[in-house]
């Protein structure tokens, strides 16, 4: 009921200066990210103008590379970048620039990527909830890999949503994959004006094919690094499993 309150109140003052203002209104809002397959949970903050948005995930923990193996003897890698910085990622009218990293020759190394702006084909299905205090529309949405619901408000308009997300009538107050395992779920929102917003600068530029490369190619390099770990003629023998990141693939 509390943040039922405090959303209330926002909203309110969101739409009295939206009515003086409007093209100077911008949202900060903020969200718990989990991702039940990698065990990771991370808050995201978001900031969304009527032109583009910004969104920004910050670590919850970092890790070295960690050399493991379960009760079946099967070996893992478990490889997190160190870099304080993180994920970022800049939503327009026609592009998507992010900051991410590529493994390559046995480190992490940052890298900004421009990829067109990628398209989502959302299905709007009848009916609305109430949800955080705002009444709520649904959707449905398969994008490279992963189908989602989600929830989002016209009483705050925008195009733009966390991470990739961009096209709904209205701010995503959750999106939550149909497993499960994947979900955003909005926890603050505050209503600013005046606030630049820009793309990411800081890692190496490539193009988008080029990161898509560097992906694809993770599990050989980091199996070359395992063999460096085991006794000579120790064999290896690698089975395809599915990504535990948010894109299953790039399609």
């Amino acid at each position: 009921m509390k943040s039922k309150n405090i959303f209330t109140v926002l909203t309110f003052v969101f739409f009295s200066s939206f009515c003086s203002s409007q093209e100077q209104v911008q949202v900060f809002a903020t969200y718990d990210f989990k991702n039940t397959n990698t065990g990771k949970t991370q808050l995201v903050e978001l900031r969304v103008n009527e032109k583009a948005a910004y969104s920004e995930f910050f670590e919850s923990k970092k890790l070295a590379d960690t050399l493991y193996a379960d009760e079946f003897e099967n070996v893992f890698f478990e490889k997190e970048s160190k870099d304080s910085i993180g994920q970022q990622y800049y939503l327009s009218n026609n592009e998507l620039v992010f900051r991410d990293h590529i493994y390559t020759n046995n480190e992490f190394v940052a890298v900004v990527v421009t990829e067109g702006l990628p398209k989502m084909d959302w299905i709007l299905k009848k009916g609305t909830i109430l949800m955080n205090g705002f009444t709520c529309n649904v959707a449905s949405l398969d994008f490279r890999g992963r189908v989602y619901n989600v929830w989002y408000t016209n009483e705050v308009p925008t195009k733009f949503g966390p991470w990739k997300f961009h096209g709904l009538s209205g701010l995503i107050v959750k999106i939550e994959t149909e497993d499960k395992s994947v979900k955003f779920q909005l926890t603050s929102i505050i209503f600013e004006q005046n606030q630049k917003i820009g793309m990411p600068t800081l890692g190496k530029k490539i193009t988008f094919q080029e990161f898509v490369q560097y992906e694809e190619k993770i599990t050989s390099d980091f199996v070359e690094k395992l063999k460096t770990k085991l006794p000579r003629g120790t064999t290896i023998q690698v089975n395809d499993t599915e990504s535990t990141n948010i894109e299953k693939n790039y399609k």
